[in-house]
């Protein structure tokens, strides 16, 4: 079937839009000034600047920022004309949403309270739908994946072989879904994204007590990066010299000397996909910045709660420095 179009000049109001809006981001001005505040209190009200929380008490930060991401994605389908291409970002909560209610029926507690409202079905739909056996308007991947899942759970007892089925289908369901459409950059996007995931389970299980399970490794790797299952799987043969090598050689070469330093690792993992939000807004108009606006905020919230909670209790700002991961 022949890619759906997507035409840059019906997003000449959106591009627009999103370039207005980004003078309320946090900066990293603002970021700096959060950890210097003497107090909670005051880190919250340099928060209020960026009109995150206005009203709300300084405890309550985290309703804010959920808050403040619901706005987010209220705007990105209006601007975007509910256009289903950014619906792909948001599999990743459904799929969060399918792991905990998997869990929470294995254990008998109930998921609500812990799901977020940021899937692309709303969190009671999808738990009253599981509890009739039937998942409505997830991609058939993920549906297909709940079921093996199940059987992960109550056959194997293994939560671990569950997350993995539902992670596979999650970012399946997201390729599919970009290459439906036109869009190179949406389709790079979610192909880097693949290849992050599948370098951080190569160093991973390399560094754990699986460190030869090539077997565990084939299970867990995704298909569809711009790097073949089958390099890693040769590769991860070698040893954490042979990994750091083939990284040289790669576009993500950068995470070549961090493989030994785990959160070093992880944080520069983070910065290669936040390296897109400046591409896309290189993009003068189109539906590229509204995703970069997306990226940018969700990477706000995360920083941002991250220097809330150190705040909350009471961590030395250099301390929070050190933790914080480069602010794009």
């Amino acid at each position: 079937m022949k890619p759906i179009k997507v035409d840059p000049y019906k997003y000449l109001y959106a591009s627009a839009r999103v370039r207005m809006l980004r003078n309320r981001v946090v900066t990293a001005g603002k970021l700096y000034q959060m950890i210097d505040a003497h107090n909670l209190r005051q880190a919250f009200r340099v928060l209020n600047t960026a009109g995150i929380g206005v009203g709300e008490k300084p405890e309550n930060y985290e309703v804010a920022l959920i808050r403040e991401l619901a706005s987010v994605y209220a705007t990105v389908r209006e601007i975007s004309g509910g256009l289903p291409l950014f619906d792909a970002f948001r599999y990743g909560y459904d799929g969060l949403n399918l792991k905990i209610m998997l869990k929470s029926q294995a254990a008998g507690y109930d998921p609500l309270p812990v799901m977020t409202d940021f899937g692309t079905v709303p969190k009671r739909e999808l738990v009253q739908a599981m509890a009739r056996k039937e998942i409505p308007g997830l991609p058939f991947e993920m549906v297909r994946a709940v079921g093996e899942a199940k059987s992960a759970l109550s056959g194997y007892h293994d939560p671990q072989k569950a997350d993995i089925l539902i992670d596979k289908a999650t970012l399946s369901a997201m390729l599919r879904t970009v290459y439906e459409y036109d869009n190179a950059f949406f389709q790079k996007v979610v192909r880097a994204r693949i290849d992050i995931e599948n370098i951080r389970a190569v160093v991973r299980i390399k560094r754990s007590e699986r460190g030869k399970d090539l077997s565990f490794l084939s299970g867990v790797l995704h298909h569809g990066g711009t790097i073949g299952c089958d390099k890693w799987v040769y590769v991860f043969r070698g040893g954490m010299r042979d990994i750091a090598d083939f990284l040289g050689y790669t576009r993500y070469a950068a995470l070549a000397p961090a493989i030994d330093h785990l959160t070093y690792f992880e944080k520069l993992c983070d910065n290669i996909m936040l390296e897109f939000i400046g591409e896309a807004y290189r993009v003068v108009f189109g539906a590229e910045p509204v995703l970069g606006y997306l990226f940018e905020k969700e990477n706000e919230i995360t920083m941002v709660r991250m220097v809330m909670a150190s705040k909350m209790a009471n961590i030395p700002a250099q301390t929070i420095m050190e933790r914080l991961r480069e602010y794009a």
